[in-house]
């Protein structure tokens, strides 16, 4: 059976951005695999896909194999972003006002305009509790530091963006960007909260109520079992087991309610869905910080889609953070956060 060229098309593609050498014909592929991708996929290393070779049908297997390589991998793109006006003074004050360092003394050397790259990166969350809720957030992260800056999200859109065909990316986007990614994520747990605020409210109040139907539950039968026991009928031995139970009653409500707040927690997950990265003209600038008799330069940049410098990353537990606590370790400056610098 001829198959269908749009699978062929696809199956090209996906063999071809795995690293496979793919010869197209009108019905069929000629391949050459590299050795991880011929494990993965369940065929030689060099095949023939399609006609009198490796069928290529809809529910075949191998094109399950194919959609899955596809899938699981975060589909990028890249692009540039315009701006119609770069700023040129007033920097000084921003040191001041978008960055606090708590100690020591900084001053700007050098400012010079380049181009930075940054990822859109877009992720899909699921909250799951008693009840569920999932969404896309936006994650907005410099690539180089994996610091978040959430006033980027969404405001790309209105600096035109320029993509860049995939044989002419400009070498400017760093190739190896897991950590900065691993930060970036890291530190999305407070933009999460923040969508999740309502979902949050709803699942505390439903053990709330739950709780408190619990409590009142046991205590209207511990009053129930206390009056029982002004019956005269009780033997003594029935008296005694009715008093132990009643005894018991508070042991067993708090199971009840560690049961209860067991099937309340909530567990969430993060996704990344696709990625988007960006060159974006800002203002470099080169600062020197003096912090008792230890001198270190950092590079900061003024980013014109937040209009304001980046957050840095704490340098012990990579989250973002405005709030910069210089700290000698080792007689080398280091900048962390406020709860890593105690």
């Amino acid at each position: 059976m001829t198959p269908d060229q749009e699978l062929l098309s696809f199956t090209s593609h996906v063999l071809e951005q795995h690293g496979a050498a793919v010869e197209q014909h009108s019905d069929y592929l000629i391949t050459l695999l590299p050795s991880d991708l011929s494990q993965s996929l369940k065929l030689p290393e060099e095949s023939r896909i399609g006609e009198n070779g490796e069928p290529l049908l809809y529910g075949n297997p191998l094109l399950d194999r194919l959609v899955t390589l596809a899938t699981n991998e975060v589909p990028v793109v890249y692009g540039e972003l315009e701006i119609p006006y770069l700023k040129q003074e007033g920097f000084e004050q921003l040191l001041t006002q978008d960055l606090s360092f708590e100690k020591g003394k900084s001053r700007i050397t050098n400012k010079v305009e380049a181009r930075h790259p940054y990822m859109i990166l877009v992720c899909h969350y699921v909250a799951m509790s008693d009840e569920r809720k999932e969404g896309l957030i936006e994650l907005a992260i410099h690539e180089d530091s994996g610091a978040l800056i959430p006033e980027m999200s969404g405001r790309w859109k209105d600096f035109q963006p320029r993509f860049f065909a995939q044989e002419y990316i400009p070498p400017h986007f760093p190739a190896h960007i897991d950590s900065s990614i691993n930060a970036a994520l890291k530190s999305a747990r407070s933009i999460i909260d923040n969508e999740l605020a309502d979902f949050y409210k709803s699942i505390k109040r439903h053990l709330n109520r739950d709780v408190q139907n619990t409590q009142e539950y046991y205590e209207a039968l511990k009053r129930e079992m206390e009056a029982s026991l002004e019956n005269p009928n009780l033997s003594k031995d029935q008296r005694n087991d009715r008093m132990a139970k009643i005894q018991d009653l508070p042991d067993e409500m708090n199971r009840k309610i560690e049961d209860l707040q067991q099937k309340y927690q909530i567990h969430v997950t993060l996704t990344s869905c696709a990625a988007l990265r960006f060159l974006v003209p800002i203002v470099r600038l080169t600062v020197e910080f003096r912090y008792k008799k230890l001198l270190r330069e950092l590079r900061l940049n003024y980013n014109p889609l937040s209009r304001s410098l980046d957050p840095l990353v704490c340098e012990h537990c990579k989250l973002t953070t405005r709030t910069v606590f210089p700290c000698e370790k080792k007689s080398e400056l280091r900048f962390y956060c406020p709860e890593c610098c105690e």
